[in-house]
Formats: structure tokens, C-alpha cells, sequence
């Protein structure tokens, strides 16, 4: 029952964030724009050159890419495209063509790196009903500019282009994609033959008599060229390298051969607009993901038919950032976001704006009468309307009236006030005054979308934060509290009283109709509270005078953890403290002071580190050699059959070469031969395996098992991440050497039946604190969460050349999770160490992780930059699950240090499995 109420709390403190934050902005039914039967252009083409960052296409007064050049110089007109995390090619991409009100990727994860932004409104990026989905599918179909045309044509990548055909108009969306498996991330890769591919076939559709007399002569065509390569070749050989370089020049002569191929087709009408921009950057690493500028801003051009020219902009009084020098010319850089492209595409040509859509129209790249810019932008406004009212109507329709807010009248009034000048202005045909009126519009009217999306938020707040502080009251009292055998249960008028109110409560929302989701988070804390005041007496014992230094104490920990959380260098002197806290009883110990110190500071120096990884061949080479001599020690001291060592021995010593010489090949830009590839997931295999080979001996299991897995953590390095685990291993093999010496730890005789019933003490939550601190430690140690959300591909190079997102993901993840494993290894040694019941542990992990979740609750956002919501939610979420991945991994571990293919061996008493725990001084074992 216990078990079933902490799901239930979970799960739904889990799902809460959703509904208060992210509810899915898509609208299913809403009506179609008005179109316009004489746009500015007939025709539009959308280049999108994925992951090309702004830096990239302006370095070197874009001498690399000539024809885009003289393009601005002599009719376009240039901005920063400004994306948000998660800079990944989904999201984008659904900004770009759909203007899509996305809030979160499955991705996302996250998310790390501060950068100013516009409010969260102003463009859409992800759903959040992605995250259940994986960001190859859509989880609801939504409208794109593609949909919105009268037939648009594509090419590229499948897992881009296919996603805005799915529930689209039956024959308006064309596709024709690649295989999947010509996306190669090998050194040796051609990456400019993608963008070869997509041109070579633009241009047989351009050669085509139905395209020349029949397509092109139809008007709000959209043509869609996904050019992949580059993205490709940032990651493979990174954005400085000179096959990127060779990459961009094949692109620029690719879009000059395509235009001039277009405006001979169409007979040179100047009825065709042009528009190159990319969906995300990257870095200099090869990632992205996160929220770095090199990320997050990428290049926008735009000419031809609808767009203005630069020189019709006045570039005095501008900020140099706004200002590109170019050839003596100062061109103004517009700064726009990247959901405002499709609002910009829709006006071009006239149609309406896509349904689901939060961008707005950036006025000053076009060049269209005034009139027609009113009807632009009106457009825009009744899209955005046509949202507000939906949320609207579903909002107040289930409110009694009495219940409307002054907040909810403001917006009505504002609206219709502003509706009522804009009708007024249009009739004195006054239509600078009527954009003006209308840009206001849409800004009450997003505002307005906002309120009611977050409707019930306050109410939330307060139910949850009720119910969680209701459940860590519960948990505290099942860890520190001896059961009462005869309790006298004088609660039942509190009880009583309980179920009175959780009853108007239910009542009072049922005739208002609110949503039963909200119903049940309204009730959860009632009767949560009203269970822990009929059972009251159980709790006073957590009330005196004793008890508020330790929960001081208690509370000052977590709030560390949660700063060492949010600063990974806050770490470092939580590590010092505690390894102080553990050597002053031990002092005499002078080799063992000498050891803690020496492990300390070389895990510190990789926390303070910066967190982006930079490949580095040297130190993957120092790896090999340290590795391969740590596993020799470790296999030698083993006391398996000799057989079994010099295999153990061979496989090693096979792995460091077969890694060595796929690095010399990487570094020769040479092909990975599939042999060496196939043997990496061999080695990989039999390393995770290994551990059962070895004497059941837990001393030499835990040492099998770092070993074992120090091959594939290894292949999957890209610089100083092995020797991180080399440092953090060795940390934790002091940590539980200390623990077994530490003076107050239990003697097995002190151990009995009734011990399961014993209350924790202050030393199982100094273990349990210090095991947090180890977990953080090894999530973070190599990083923060930017690192994981924007992972390089080349990390997964040793297994994989295609690309395999869910593989990839996969295999990173595996890395992730090993040092989080052996940690894990470690608490398992430890409660067998000082025999203390499992369930316990768990426990006080469970009060350690809700605790810290609690802050991360009030952290969570909405507003700002994505790397700010990505973050603020992807460290709620895994506090969340932080206890079930221990769970999981304890018997995991429990698995590993136990079993063994010769068969389990039985322990006759507790005190034998005592003397083959790892470290145990046995003259100190009574």
C-alpha cells in the first residue's frame, strides 16, 4: 500500500510540471487564415544549411561562399536567425516552416548555458508530448507553411523532410529523401555528396516539362532544400576544418546553380523569393544541443520578390553587433527569431499563417506597399487570435461566472478596445498607425494565450507543495521512529473532518467542470494530511528539542547538493569537506591521510575543468597506457585460474590496440575498417561480462567490474573523460576503505532480527549524503547537463558510422550510466559492510532526492531563454527519477557481485558474507 501512495505521489508530482508549465500548445480545429489573391511573390525558396552557425557563413567577409555574397551585397537583405535550446534539427526545423508553439524535445533535455533571449512566446520550438514520442515523430500533427502553400516540393533528409508530410493536405507535400544510411559520421566521409544529392535532383525536377509549364506557373509554390552536409561535417571535422570549408563552397555554387536554373524556368518574372538560413549552429567541438551562442545563432539572408534590400535600411544610430562591415558598406543586421520565418514566408506569398504559430512578423525585411503590410500583419494577428479565443472559451466555458478574474476582464477589454482602433484606422486607411495598433494586439494577445495556458498554476503550487512537504513528513517518520505497538487512535474526528473537506472540494470543481486531472491534485494533499493528523501521535516524536539541530543539519546538506547541482565546481569543496569530515578519527593514519588527499585533488582538477570536451588524441593515448596498466594490476591480483587471467589479460591488451589504431586512423582522416568496429562491440561485451568470470570474492568483483567496464567507457571517449574515471575510481575505493575503518561503524553481533525495525541514525544519513555527493560527482564529472544535451557524434565513432540517433543516444547514456554504477556498486558494499537493511536506504535516498526536488519544483520555467526551461526542467526530472535509477542499478549491482556462471554460492551466516565484503580489516571484525 505504502508502495502503491509513492508511485502515485510521484508520478503525479512528475506529470504536474507538464500541466502548469508545458500543456501542449497545439489546437486541433481551429479555422484557416484569409489569402491574399495578390501576394508579393509567386514562388519561394527555402534553403536551410543545417548547423551552420552566423560565425561560420560570415568568417572571412564570406569570401567562401561568393555567390551568397555578392547576393547581399546587390539585392538581399541580412539578419541572425536566433534559435533556442534545444538547438537540435527537429525543433528548428518545425520553427522555421511552422512557427510552432514547441515548448520541450524529447531531447532535451536540456540545456545549459546562459544566453540572452525574448520571452518564450515570441517562437515556438517543441512539443511537449514529444518527449514520449522521440523527436522523429510528430505526437500531433500540426500545419507548416509547406501545408499552408498550394504545393510545395522537398528534398533532403528523411527524418526532416517526412515529418512535415505527416497530416498534411492529401497531394500538397512532395518529398523525395535519401536513405538513411548515407548519413555516415566517418572521418572519411564525403559530406558535400547529401547536398550533391538534393541538388542533382532540384535540378531534374527544374529540367522536368511538368515543373517548367505546369508548377512553377501556379502561384504560393514553396520549394524546400534540406542541406544536411554541413552538419554533418561540423561534427565529423569540425566547423574549422577545411572539408567544412569545401562543404559551405559546394553549397554556395550549389544555390547559385539552382537560382539561375530557377529564374530560367520562370522566365526571369522576378515573382520568386529566396531565403537561406540554417536551423541551429554548433560548436567548435562538433555539438549542439544546448544553448552556447555559436548555437543559437545562425545566419538569415533573404532576396528576391517581397524582401527589401539593405540599402533602404538606415544603418545610423545602429550598435555595431547590428552592423555587418562589407566591403566599406555597413549593412544592417536584423535580429529576428526563428519562428518569426514563417509568418515572413506566409506573407511573402500570401497565404495564411500556419495555425499552430507563435511567430511574428518581422515588418522591416520586406518590401511591400503599407497596405499590404497591414494585411500582413492583420493576418498574423487573427492567427494568434484565433488561438487566444480557443483557450478562452475552454477556460471560462467550465468557470462559474462569479469566478472570472480581473486579469481575464483586462484581457477582453484590451483586445476589443484595440480591435475597435485598428477597424477605425483601417477606415482612415491610416496603415502605419494600424501596424502599430496590431503589433500591440499581438503582444496582449500572446500574453493572454499564456494566462489561461497557466491558468491553474498558483492552485498547483500550493496543492503540490503541500503534498510533498505531507510525504517527507511521512518518510521522516518511518525512517527515525521506532512503530507504536499500542497507539491509541484519537484522530478519527480529524479524519472525519478530512473527508468533509476533500468532499465540498470535489463538489465545488465538479459543477465548475474542472479538468479531473486538477480534481486529484487538489484532493492528494487533503487526504495525505488529513491521514498524518488522525495518526499524529506517531509524529511527536519528530517534534523536541533534539531533533531541530539535526533537521537544520539535514536541510543545510541538501541545499548544498542542490548548489552543487546547479555550480559542478561546488563539488570540490563539498569533496574536501567530507574527506575531512572522514579523516579526523584518523588521523594516526598518515597513508591513509596521504591517499585522500592525493585522490581528492586530481578529481578536483577535472570538476574545475571547463566542460567542454575537446578531442584530444594525447590524452586518449595516456588513457590506453594507464588503463591497461590498472587492469593488468587488478587482473593479476585476482585469484582466478590462470586461464582466466591470461584471457582477461589478452582482451585487454587486444582492446587498447584495436582503440589505438582506430585512433591513428581517425587522425589520418583514414576509413575505420568494420573489422575494428565489430571488435569494439565485442570488447564491449565481454566487458560487461567479465565481472562474472571473476572469484565471488566481492573485493575482486568490484575490482572485475571497473575493470570491465573501463573498455567501453573508454571507446567512448573523445579526451580526458577515461582518466576521470581512473581518478574517480580510486576516490571511491578510499571512501569505502575509510568507511570500513571509521571507528563508529556496526560489528555484526550488534545485528538481529528486530534491527530492521532499528531507527536510522546520524550516521546512515552521513553515508547516504555522502553517496549523493559520489552520484553527483559522477554525472557531472565530466561535464554539465549542456554537455549531455549537445554529446558529439564522433564520441560514438568506435561503434557506429551511420547515422542512429537511438543508438547513439543509447550508447551514450551506457557511458553516462557507468560511473553511476560503480558508486552504486559502492553503497551495495557498504550496507552488506555495516549490515543495514536495504529498504531503509532507499529511504533515506528517497528523503534526500524529494527534498532536493522540492527546490527544483519552485525552479522550473516557462519564461526566458530554453536553455533556462530546458535546464530548470531537466533537473526536476532526474531528481525524480534519481531513486528509481538507484533502485534499478542496486540490483543491477547486487547482480554483479553476487552471481557468478560457476554457479551463486550459498553463505551460511551474515557474518561470513561480512568477511568477503572489499576492505575489511578482519582483525577489526569481532
Amino acid at each position: 500500500m505504502r508502495l502503491l501512495v509513492a508511485i502515485v505521489i510521484h508520478v503525479l508530482f512528475l506529470l504536474s510540471i507538464f500541466y502548469i508549465h508545458f500543456r501542449s500548445p497545439i489546437l486541433q480545429g481551429l479555422p484557416d487564415g484569409a489569402e491574399h489573391d495578390d501576394p508579393p511573390a509567386d514562388r519561394l525558396v527555402l534553403f536551410v544549411g543545417d548547423g551552420l552557425r552566423a560565425e561560420s557563413f560570415l568568417k572571412g567577409n564570406l569570401e567562401r561562399t561568393p555567390f551568397l555574397r555578392q547576393t547581399l551585397l546587390n539585392q538581399g537583405v541580412f539578419g541572425v536567425s536566433n534559435t533556442r535550446v534545444p538547438t537540435e534539427s527537429r525543433p528548428g526545423h518545425a520553427a522555421l516552416l511552422a512557427g510552432k508553439k514547441l515548448q520541450l524535445s524529447a531531447n532535451c533535455e536540456a540545456v545549459l548555458l546562459t544566453i540572452p533571449s525574448p520571452s518564450t512566446l515570441s517562437g515556438v520550438y517543441e512539443d511537449p508530448s514529444a518527449v514520449f514520442r522521440g523527436w522523429k515523430e510528430n505526437p500531433v500533427e500540426f500545419d507548416s507553411v509547406l501545408n499552408r502553400s498550394s504545393v510545395s516540393y522537398c528534398w533532403g533528409s528523411p527524418d526532416i523532410v517526412n515529418m512535415f508530410s505527416r497530416g498534411a493536405t492529401d497531394g500538397r507535400v512532395h518529398t523525395a529523401t535519401y536513405d538513411s544510411g548515407d548519413e555516415l559520421f566517418t572521418q572519411s566521409a564525403n559530406t558535400s555528396l547529401l547536398d550533391i544529392w538534393v541538388f542533382d535532383r532540384v535540378r531534374q525536377f527544374l529540367a522536368n516539362d511538368e515543373a517548367t509549364g505546369g508548377v512553377l506557373q501556379r502561384k504560393k509554390v514553396v520549394l524546400f532544400l534540406h542541406l544536411l552536409g554541413l552538419d554533418t561535417a561540423g561534427h565529423v571535422h569540425k566547423p574549422q576544418s577545411e572539408l567544412f570549408t569545401e562543404n559551405l563552397i559546394t553549397v554556395d555554387k550549389g544555390i547559385e546553380s539552382i537560382v539561375q536554373l530557377l529564374d530560367k524556368a520562370t522566365g526571369n518574372d522576378g515573382r520568386t523569393a529566396y531565403i537561406f538560413t540554417s536551423d541551429h549552429g554548433i560548436t567548435d567541438q562538433g555539438s549542439h544541443g544546448s544553448g552556447h551562442p555559436l548555437e543559437t545563432e545562425t545566419p538569415f539572408l533573404a532576396w528576391g520578390a517581397g524582401f527589401s534590400h539593405w540599402k533602404a535600411s538606415d544603418p545610423r544610430g545602429l550598435d555595431e553587433r547590428d552592423v555587418l562591415a562589407l566591403d566599406g558598406n555597413r549593412i544592417p543586421v536584423h535580429q529576428i527569431n526563428q519562428a518569426d520565418v514563417a509568418p515572413l514566408m506566409a506573407a511573402v506569398l500570401g497565404i495564411s499563417v500556419p495555425k499552430n504559430s507563435f511567430g511574428k512578423l518581422p515588418r522591416s525585411l520586406l518590401n511591400v506597399s503599407e497596405e499590404y503590410a497591414a494585411w500582413a500583419i492583420r493576418n498574423n494577428a487573427d492567427q494568434l487570435l484565433q488561438q487566444y479565443y480557443r483557450w478562452q472559451s475552454e477556460t471560462e466555458g467550465k468557470m462559474l461566472q462569479w469566478l472570472t478574474t480581473a486579469r481575464q476582464t483586462n484581457f477582453k477589454d484590451s483586445i476589443n478596445r484595440l480591435m475597435a482602433q485598428i477597424t477605425a484606422a483601417l477606415a482612415k486607411q491610416a496603415y502605419m498607425e494600424v501596424q502599430n495598433l496590431t503589433e500591440t494586439l499581438m503582444d496582449v494577445t500572446l500574453e493572454g494565450i499564456q494566462y489561461f495556458q497557466s491558468y491553474y498554476k498558483p492552485h498547483l503550487f500550493l496543492s503540490l507543495t503541500l503534498t510533498m512537504l505531507g510525504w517527507l513528513l511521512f518518510l521522516a517518520k518511518e525512517t527515525f521512529t521506532v512503530p507504536c505497538k499500542n497507539s491509541y487512535h484519537s484522530g478519527r474526528s480529524v479524519a472525519v473532518a478530512a473527508a468533509i473537506f476533500a468532499t465540498v472540494v470535489l463538489v465545488f470543481n465538479v459543477a465548475q467542470s474542472t479538468p479531473p486531472v486538477i480534481i486529484v491534485y487538489f484532493l492528494v494533499p487533503i487526504l495525505l494530511w488529513g491521514y498524518i493528523g488522525a495518526q499524529w501521535h506517531e509524529y511527536r516524536p519528530l517534534f523536541n528539542r533534539n531533533t531541530y539541530g539535526h533537521v537544520a543539519r539535514f536541510t543545510l546538506a541538501i541545499e548544498a547538493l542542490v548548489l552543487a547541482f546547479l555550480h559542478r565546481a561546488l563539488l570540490v569543496p563539498l569533496l574536501w569537506f567530507y574527506s575531512i569530515m572522514l579523516m579526523k578519527p584518523l588521523f594516526v593514519k598518515k597513508s591513509m591521510t596521504f591517499r585522500l588527499v592525493t585522490v581528492n585533488l586530481l578529481l578536483s582538477a577535472f570538476l574545475l575543468v571547463p566542460v567542454a570536451i575537446v578531442e584530444n588524441v594525447y590524452l586518449l593515448y595516456c588513457s590506453i597506457f594507464l588503463w591497461a596498466f590498472a587492469n593488468a594490476v587488478i587482473v593479476k591480483k585476482s585469484s582466478d585460474a590462470l586461464q582466466v587471467k591470461w584471457i582477461k589479460l589478452s582482451v585487454h591488451l587486444l582492446q587498447s590496440v584495436n582503440f589505438a589504431f582506430i585512433i591513428s586512423r581517425i587522425e589520418a582522416s583514414q576509413p575505420v575498417p568494420q573489422f575494428s568496429r565489430t571488435m569494439c562491440w565485442i570488447f564491449a561485451a565481454f566487458g560487461i561480462l567479465s565481472p562474472f568470470l571473476s572469484s565471488t570474492n566481492a573485493t575482486e568483483r568490484m575490482l572485475a567490474i571497473v575493470g570491465g567496464l573501463s573498455g567501453p567507457y573508454m571507446m567512448l571517449s573523445l579526451s580526458y573523460e577515461p582518466l576521470f574515471l581512473l581518478c574517480f575510481c580510486c576516490t571511491v575505493y578510499s571512501w569505502l576503505y575509510v568507511e570500513q575503518m571509521h571507528p563508529q561503524r556496526w560489528k555484526p553481533r550488534d545485528i538481529s532480527i528486530s534491527s530492521a525495525y532499528k531507527p536510522s541514525g546520524v550516521e546512515d544519513v552521513r553515508r547516504i549524503l555522502a553517496f549523493m555527493l559520489f552520484l553527483l560527482t559522477s554525472f557531472f564529472g565530466t561535464g554539465n547537463l549542456a554537455t549531455i544535451s549537445s554529446f558529439d557524434p564522433n564520441s560514438v565513432r568506435c561503434f557506429v558510422s551511420t547515422f542512429s540517433p537511438f543508438t547513439m543516444m543509447g550508447l551514450i547514456v551506457f557511458k553516462l550510466l557507468i560511473p553511476v554504477l560503480i558508486v552504486v556498486c559502492a553503497l551495495k558494499a557498504i550496507l552488506s559492510l555495516h549490515l543495514i537493511p536495504k529498504g531503509r536506504t532507499f529511504t533515506l535516498i528517497l528523503i534526500v532526492c524529494d527534498g532536493m526536488c522540492m527546490n527544483f519544483f519552485f525552479l522550473v520555467r516557462n519564461e526566458g531563454s530554453w536553455l533556462d526551461i530546458g535546464t530548470s526542467i531537466s533537473h526536476f526530472v532526474i531528481l525524480e527519477c534519481t531513486t528509481i535509477v538507484v533502485m534499478v542499478l542496486y540490483e543491477l549491482a547486487r547482480f554483479y557481485l553476487e552471481w557468478t556462471f560457476a554457479g551463486a554460492r550459498t553463505r551460511s551466516t551474515q557474518t561470513k558474507e561480512t568477511h568477503d565484503l572489499p576492505f575489511i580489516n578482519k582483525e577489526r571484525v569481532e
